[in-house]
């Protein structure tokens, strides 16, 4: 009995655990972030479309991932200060 009541909680443990993880990121509009990032954005990329914005939560932390029709991704941090550049080749 007590083994069944142990498999029973590991399962729930599990699928909380996992629930939490889907729910990690957020699709947003560019007006969705911080003010930093949306300036960034205006001053240095005028011409490429924003094809997504991501919220996502890492460590407790707040990250924004900005996807452009020129394959360039843009992160930034909660106060919309540039962490990391990509461009997909």
């Amino acid at each position: 009995m007590k083994r069944i009541q142990l498999l029973l909680a590991m399962t729930a443990i599990l699928f909380l655990a996992t629930g939490c993880e889907i729910n990690r990121k957020k699709i947003l509009t560019v007006e969705q972030l911080p003010e930093a990032a949306q300036t960034y954005i205006k001053e240095n990329m005028p011409e490429a479309k924003v094809l997504y914005v991501k919220k996502d939560r890492k460590n407790f932390k707040t990250y924004y991932e900005v996807k452009f029709d020129n394959l360039m991704e843009l992160e930034f941090d909660s106060k919309g200060e540039i962490y990391d550049i990509d461009v997909d080749d």
